[in-house]
């Protein structure tokens, strides 16, 4: 990672850094959702460099993917394709409640569109819910075919 983009993600906008990031990531050879995410924290290791990268992360209530630098929780989720899959997934970001940082939902593999619309309608609820970010959106999500 550059100095740019290094100076991005620690003082203008982490999220914007960490999508840009998974713009330039391609993952190769993934099927299940944890090749998904032993790829993308490699990707992130590599690109990121010192940055803390957590796998697994969790406190309290809160248990997630990916944690970058304590700020940032990317949820991935692989084929998003039966709407159990999708309930289980609200329920894990309503466990967010307490994070008072950002979260980037990182699907990937195939995504019934529909169910994407649904995640997008729920995420617009839970913003104003959850502890406020000092930049306003809590929820961002992307797509990674």
């Amino acid at each position: 990672m550059g100095l740019l983009d290094k100076l991005k993600f620690n003082l203008w906008d982490d999220v914007d850094a960490v999508v840009d990031l998974v713009k330039r990531w391609t993952p190769e050879g993934c099927k299940s959702e944890k090749d998904y995410e032993k790829s993308f924290y490699a990707f992130l290791h590599a690109e990121l460099g010192d940055e803390k990268i957590v796998r697994q992360y969790a406190q309290g209530r809160i248990r997630a993917d990916l944690v970058i630098n304590g700020k940032v929780i990317v949820e991935l989720k692989t084929h998003l394709m039966r709407k159990d899959v999708l309930q289980r997934l609200i329920g894990q970001i309503s466990g967010y409640e307490q994070w008072s940082g950002r979260v980037i939902i990182l699907l990937t593999g195939d995504v019934d569109p529909d169910l994407r619309k649904e995640l997008e309608r729920v995420a617009e609820k839970f913003e104003p819910t959850f502890a406020t970010a000092a930049d306003g959106r809590r929820f961002t999500i992307v797509q990674k075919a």
